[in-house]
């Protein structure tokens, strides 16, 4: 807390301890809920031990369930923190008695314990010395009761240390996005302290500049030198202007400034004084109301001294009228550059938070695929694939009210989700090289309901965040079909969500021009042949359109991303692609040829 203020620490604790508080719930109801629907998982890769690993999801529910009842009577709010992290801990050694009873080194549960570290850090306030703390112990929870109760073989310490190895990279992520979030939080705190400060004071002072304005106005009509008195001692800068823009007359603090010579006998226009990117505007929104006789409030532009010093202001102008004739305008205008830069400064802190919260869904992504090596940057070429559809379609009339700005930027962030559901796939299958068995195909396709399912859990509670729910539609659907012959559901047209049958395409042509485990890279003008095959059976036929449009601009960033990681396609590899051969539902990414 060294960067918040002495005098606003205590006001800086309430805030962080009632934050902890409100969050402690939404982390337990996480719990809750993803604890016992995990047991889809133990169904389909721990069949035998299903049974007695529901009863321990169940009691680890229960105790989460008792931890928000301990929660709600923590009235004042003192210990949130320590109610979660023993909650958390509860999580985390159900999740190591998994791991050590199947086969220990080699369990794929591990992956558990880092979901329970990002659910933790990602939802929760945490410093980076807690973040660490948390990690340090959830390692632990992994490493020792391996040591301890299973036998390892070579192969298994090679996983083991592969785990290690992600494990503690994913920790020191996530310690630097709580370290930034930390900063952030204590930046933001002391900005809005000081705005309020600042606030407070000008308040203070326009109330008291408005009442000695009134009563001086009104003096004005009886004497010439009351009215020179009040520019004199006003505390903003005052100017009087005529119709054609000239100043007749200002107070000392505008000269001062400005730095302009008070002295002068030829008073500057006061068009001439503006930052020239404001002439237009402020002429426009100030001058010609005022000559139409509006009074204006609040109008923001900038001027620029002798010295070249610009100065964000804020005007309040009123029209001066002799016998009912507007003769001229009173501008009273403040500096508002201090206040300026503390929102500048509170911009660039929302920023660094999207940043970071983007980093880490694309960390959390990346999960499903660190596997297989062969992905490479696989969900780098989806968003920017996506991204381009999505700005086409934009401009038909059909799309330009739904596909906004905000679509495309949740699109962005959740098309690079659309596989998570592979953490629940087990090795054996996912990095099988040769061919699947029809059973294991199904056990893969399964990969969509995973994803869908632990997206749909999040979703629920993460009010706001609009991306999670549009991740949730892509992980179901984005392997349906526009004729109906996809899956999980068989949706067929406008009845599959427009940002799945967006990823759907996306997915597809990556798939064909990346090189895989399994068999050679497509060219690019050999997808593009492929894709417009498709239109109308696999895929929408306006997305295959886009696509088709902009295809060069797919070529180029997937020639970039491949020259990045070095790839080339081995002669000895099998032929890109046979469609009397093979489906094209079986040569996208997710896995190779089924065998029957």
């Amino acid at each position: 807390m060294t960067s918040i203020l002495a005098k606003h620490r205590d006001a800086y604790v309430e805030e962080i301890q009632e934050l902890l508080h409100r969050r402690a719930y939404a982390i337990l109801w996480v719990g809750v809920i993803l604890i016992p629907l995990f047991s889809i998982l133990d169904y389909v890769v721990a069949r035998d031990h299903f049974r007695q690993f529901l009863l321990w999801r169940i009691l680890t529910s229960l105790f989460f369930i008792f931890s928000i009842f301990i929660n709600f009577q923590d009235k004042q709010h003192r210990h949130p923190f320590a109610i979660v992290t023993i909650a958390i801990m509860v999580a985390a050694g159900t999740i190591s008695a998994m791991i050590v009873q199947l086969g220990g080194y080699t369990s794929v549960y591990y992956v558990g314990l880092i979901l329970v570290l990002v659910t933790y850090a990602a939802i929760f306030p945490l410093t980076m010395l807690q973040t660490a703390s948390l990690g340090a112990v959830l390692l632990a929870f992994y490493a020792v009761p391996l040591l301890v109760f299973s036998s390892p073989s070579a192969p298994g310490l090679k996983v083991f240390f592969a785990n290690m190895f992600f494990f503690v990279t994913f920790l020191v992520i996530i310690i630097v996005q709580s370290r930034a979030e930390d900063q952030s939080r204590q930046d933001e705190f002391n900005l809005r302290m000081s705005e309020k400060e600042i606030s407070s004071k000008l308040s203070f002072y326009a109330e008291k500049l408005e009442d000695d304005v009134r009563k001086r106005t009104h003096e004005l009509k009886e004497s010439e030198k009351r009215y020179r008195d009040l520019y004199q001692n006003i505390i903003d800068d005052i100017i009087l202007v005529d119709r054609e823009g000239k100043i007749l007359l200002a107070n000392p603090r505008f000269y001062t400034s400005l730095a302009l010579p008070e002295d002068d006998e030829q008073n500057p226009a006061f068009l001439d004084l503006l930052h020239p990117e404001d002439v237009n505007q402020t002429k426009t929104l100030l001058l010609d109301k005022l000559k139409q006789g509006e009074n204006v409030t609040d109008i923001q532009f900038r001027m620029v001294g002798s010295n070249n010093r610009i100065i964000d202001v804020e005007c309040n102008a009123t029209i001066i009228k002799k016998e009912g004739v507007i003769v001229g305008f009173q501008m009273l205008i403040r500096d508002i550059s201090k206040r300026k830069e503390m929102e500048n400064k509170l911009i660039e802190s929302f920023q660094t938070v999207q940043k970071t919260r983007s980093a880490t869904i694309l960390g959390l992504a990346k999960l499903s695929e660190y596997r297989d090596a062969s992905t490479g940057k696989h969900l780098e070429r989806i968003r920017e694939f996506c991204m381009i559809i999505a700005r086409e379609l934009a401009r038909q009339v059909k799309y330009s009210d739904y596909i906004t700005d905000q679509f495309i930027e949740d699109l962005y962030h959740s098309s690079i989700l659309h596989d998570i559901g592979k953490v629940g796939i087990a090795d054996g299958i996912l990095l099988k090289r040769g061919k699947l068995t029809a059973q294991e195909s199904e056990i893969i396709k399964q990969h969509t309901s995973y994803g869908g399912n632990i997206l749909k859990a999040v979703d629920a509670e993460t009010a706001g965040q609009s991306f999670l729910s549009m991740a949730k539609s892509i992980a179901y659907f984005h392997h349906e079909k526009w004729d109906g012959s996809g899956y999980p559901y068989g949706l067929r047209e406008e009845e599959i969500p427009l940002a799945a049958r967006i990823v759907s395409l996306a997915d597809v042509y990556d798939g064909l021009t990346s090189m895989q485990k399994y068999r050679a890279a497509c060219p690019h003008r050999d997808a593009v042949k492929i894709i417009s095959a498709e239109k109308g059976l696999h895929f929408a036929p306006d997305i295959v359109d886009a696509f088709l449009k902009h295809h060069p601009s797919f070529d180029e960033i997937r020639t970039k991303y491949t020259r990045q990681e070095g790839q080339h396609n081995s002669s000895a590899q099998p032929e890109c692609y046979d469609s009397k051969k093979v489906p094209l539902e079986n040569f996208i990414p997710d896995f190779p040829v089924t065998q029957t």
